[in-house]
C-alpha cells in the first residue's frame, strides 16, 4: 500500500497511540467542549507533549476543532469534535463491540453501551 490509499491514510491517523482515546474523551459528557486540562486529567498516563501533538494532528485531519479565547487571562483553549469526529464514534462503538465479543475477559467494561464511554 502507498500513501494514496484511503485505508492506509486512515489507519496511519487512528492507529497512533492515544488518538482513539482522545476522541472518546471528547465524546464523553455529550461531546461538548473540553479544555486541555480536562482532557489531560481524563487521559491519566498521557504526557503533555503527546497530548498536544495528537490534538494538533486531529485538528489538522479535521476531526476536532480548537477554539481560543484570548479575551481572558489566562487564555482559554477548548477542543471539541467536528462533524467528522462525531461521525467516527460508531467506528469506536464497533471496535468496542468486537472487543467484547472476542476479548470477553474484560470485566470492567461489560456493556457495549455504557455511561462511562457514552457510546450509545
Amino acid at each position: 500500500m502507498n500513501s494514496d490509499c484511503t485505508i492506509y491514510n486512515t489507519v496511519d491517523l487512528i492507529s497512533k497511540r492515544w488518538t482513539l482515546l482522545i476522541l472518546l474523551e471528547l465524546h464523553r459528557g455529550g461531546g461538548g467542549r473540553k479544555r486541555y486540562t480536562e482532557l489531560k486529567s481524563g487521559l491519566f498516563d498521557i504526557s503533555p507533549k503527546m497530548l498536544s501533538e495528537r490534538l494538533r494532528e486531529l485538528e489538522k485531519a479535521g476531526m476536532i476543532a480548537k477554539t481560543v479565547d484570548a479575551s481572558r487571562v489566562p487564555i482559554r483553549t477548548d477542543y471539541e469534535l467536528t462533524e467528522m469526529g462525531k461521525d467516527f464514534m460508531p467506528v469506536i462503538r464497533s471496535l468496542k463491540g468486537w472487543a467484547l465479543k472476542w476479548k470477553g475477559d474484560n470485566r470492567v467494561c461489560s456493556k457495549v453501551e455504557c455511561a462511562e464511554c457514552n457510546l450509545k
